[in-house]
């Protein structure tokens, strides 16, 4: 969802390595885009809940959207509630531009699935220890495939 507000992939400005992954955990998101829509944004959080039961699936995702998006049929604008009218209103009327994104990706931003090779016990350690620095535990781990071995095998 940030995608579509932002034109471009979430954390395209970073190495995607456990570091990333670890922030990610411990709750860091991307940065919320100027002008979007409010109820947009209290979707999008809903979507990055940390509790996988309280994320919304994607066909609710869809069924949200098109509520704010286009009326009931056989209904007119008046007969829908305040809510709904003021969502659809803002959606409609939300401004375009994205002047002030970068729009080259860090080098180690790689957009395909990988195999990182921690177990979650190692992971819970980490995010657990409050006196350990994160950054020199991680550089003690060993990601299956090296990020550059990664992209050369896929062409890039």
């Amino acid at each position: 969802m940030w995608e579509f507000t932002s034109g471009i992939p979430p954390f395209n400005n970073r190495a995607h390595d456990i570091q990333l992954s670890l922030s990610i955990c411990e709750g860091e998101r991307p940065e919320i885009i100027e002008n979007t829509p409010q109820c947009y944004v209290d979707l999008m959080k809903k979507c990055w809940d940390e509790d996988p039961l309280k994320r919304p699936s994607s066909k609710e995702v869809l069924e949200i959207i098109l509520e704010w998006t286009s009326l009931p049929r056989g209904k007119k604008i008046e007969d829908i509630n305040e809510e709904l009218k003021c969502n659809i209103m803002e959606f409609i009327n939300a401004p375009i531009g994205h002047n002030n994104l970068a729009t080259e990706s860090h080098s180690q931003a790689c957009y395909t699935s990988r195999l990182l090779n921690f177990t979650s016990k190692q992971l819970n350690e980490i995010l657990e220890s409050k006196n350990s620095q994160t950054t020199v535990q991680v550089s003690e781990m060993l990601v299956s495939e090296d990020l550059n071995e990664c992209m050369l095998k896929l062409g890039m």
